[in-house]
């Protein structure tokens, strides 16, 4: 099965496989990545051109769908961190297929041989605050971590796990391939902590679309979440448009009627 490859996502492709070797194409000076590839243009390379925008009903959305009936049944609490990395990891797979173009977990060339892009990890360590999971460049190379448990010690329910992996995923979808040099690379992924205006405005974009697919509840509870956490953290609502940047400008049409 194939589709519509868009040319900017060959320009990703060439950052992601030479991360190690030529570290410089991060950079929108390189040569060989002359293509546009700031936080913005990103968000609206997965808008327009995403196999979850070209083709909703595709085989693999209805894949995700019926995983995602089967992660809400999926029995957590009796996994050991390495089988619950091994399912999360189907999920991410998934994650990145319909919405990052295959690039978080493609195969590259890393420090220590061949190895997925971004490493995912599942840890029982105690979170600081009320942190699920975290984005970090460790020595072997970009990595995801999953806390297993909240603060109390309870295992999380699955839409945690899940939001907790769209969440990452676009921290390291836009550290990853964003043009650090770019006027606004701050404001658009650096400020909060990583929370600029370019991460929401993706992070949205993703739930919305898995909100289409599943019409869970659960998830739309999980939404409510995302939404305080948005505000936790920037101290505003943190909407598109709230700085000056409307959603339908960024992804090319409007992300749902509350996000417009």
């Amino acid at each position: 099965m194939s589709y519509y490859i868009h040319p900017d996502v060959l320009t990703l492709k060439t950052i992601a496989d030479n991360r190690w070797k030529e570290p410089s194409l991060h950079s929108a000076n390189s040569p060989r990545t002359k293509t546009p590839h700031d936080a913005q243009s990103l968000v609206r390379l997965v808008s327009n051109s995403s196999w979850a925008v070209q083709d909703p009903y595709s085989e693999p959305v209805t894949r995700f769908i019926k995983w995602y009936r089967k992660g809400q049944e999926m029995d957590f609490k009796s996994m050991d961190n390495e089988k619950l990395r091994d399912e999360l990891q189907s999920y991410l797979a998934d994650i990145d297929d319909l919405f990052f173009f295959g690039l978080l977990t493609r195969k590259v060339k890393g420090k220590s041989g061949t190895q997925k892009l971004v490493l995912l990890r599942v840890t029982s360590e105690a979170p600081k605050g009320n942190y699920c999971g975290a984005y970090k460049m460790e020595d072997e190379g970009p990595s995801i971590r999953i806390h297993r448990y909240d603060r109390q010690g309870i295992i999380r329910p699955f839409e945690k796990f899940l939001s907790t992996l769209v969440h990452e995923s676009c921290h390291a979808y836009l550290d990853i391939f964003s043009d650090t040099r770019h006027s606004k690379h701050q404001e658009w992924v650096c400020d909060y902590g990583g929370h600029g205006e370019m991460f929401w405005v993706l992070f949205r974009f993703i739930m919305e679309k898995i909100r289409a697919y599943t019409r869970s509840e659960r998830w739309e509870r999980q939404m409510k979440d995302m939404e305080y956490e948005c505000v936790d953290i920037t101290k505003t609502k943190g909407r598109p448009g709230d700085w000056g940047t409307p959603a339908r400008t960024v992804m090319g049409g409007f992300l749902s009627p509350g996000y417009a």
